[in-house]
């Protein structure tokens, strides 16, 4: 994820974004990396990470 992050910044991308199911897992790897949450629904996470 981090190297993806890093080819998105070189390629002149501003923000990656993604939705995650709430009950998933990976929301707390999403937030150790730094994607914050941005909006939410009933069943998820709208995260963004700004590179």
């Amino acid at each position: 994820m981090v190297r993806m992050l890093e080819l998105l910044k070189r390629q002149g991308y501003e923000q990656a974004s993604l939705a995650v199911q709430k009950a998933n897992y990976a929301v707390k790897m999403y937030k150790d990396i730094g994607f914050k949450i941005v909006d939410e629904n009933d069943e998820e996470y709208i995260m963004a990470f700004e590179l």
